[in-house]
């Protein structure tokens, strides 16, 4: 039997199994013993294994801007130099970036991906921030309250009841249509904080092309993502 991570909810009604990177969770109702489980998953076996097989043969497209000079932004590859300087910034020029970090630092790397990180930052918060205005509009709902960005491994963007919209820094490197269904879905949300009937409509009638947009990230998520 493989190893696996329990994962017990009062408000699950059935068991799940979810493989990534090489891990195995289980989510479970709260009520049911381990050993049904384990039981259950042994019937499991053969597809789990598939998928842990699968995994380890996927090739990795993600993105290393110090290795390769290179970050995807809206989906074209923009050449990246790092290098010493009397001051640490950002510089935008016809080539690309160039991100300087003066020589007193003394965590270079780690100042050049913070330098990159805010950089790519305040471009999509200024795009997100923009769409999210001409999207309110069209879908009659009011601003919502907060605007977040931040770094995820496994989703795009969050809602919040407090009308709280956070999105996923990685989303720089997607398609800027691809941007709108994430702000989209996430509007969508305000309204339906679930994913019922009628949060897809509200998604499908403000975004039509939702299925591919959703299938566009789920095959090339991956490649949105950077490691340095």
């Amino acid at each position: 039997m493989f190893e696996y991570q329990l994962k017990k909810s009062a408000r699950r009604k059935t068991v799940a199994i979810k493989v990534h990177n090489q891990q195995v969770t289980v989510y479970a109702p709260s009520y049911i013993a381990k050993k049904q489980i384990d039981s259950w998953l042994l019937e499991k076996k053969t597809w789990v294994d598939a998928q842990l097989l699968k995994q380890l043969t996927v090739v990795d497209c993600k993105q290393y801007p110090f290795e390769t000079k290179k970050i995807c932004i809206y989906s074209e590859q923009v050449n990246v130099q790092f290098e010493q300087g009397h001051y640490s910034g950002v510089k935008p020029q016809l080539a690309g970036l160039l991100i300087t970090v003066s020589k007193r630092v003394k965590h270079q790397q780690l100042k050049y991906q913070k330098l990159l990180e805010e950089y790519l930052k305040e471009q999509l918060t200024a795009y997100i921030e923009m769409r999210l205005t001409y999207f309110c509009t069209q879908m009659n709902e009011a601003l919502p309250h907060n605007l977040s960005i931040a770094i995820y491994k496994r989703k795009w963007g969050s809602c919040n009841s407090k009308r709280d919209l956070t999105f996923n820094l990685h989303l720089i490197g997607a398609p800027q249509h691809i941007i709108d269904y994430v702000i989209v879905h996430e509007l969508a949300h305000l309204r339906h904080l679930n994913h019922s009937k009628a949060f897809w409509q509200r998604v499908e009638k403000f975004y039509p092309d939702y299925k591919s947009a959703s299938q566009w990230l789920k095959i090339n998520g991956m490649g949105l993502q950077w490691v340095f």
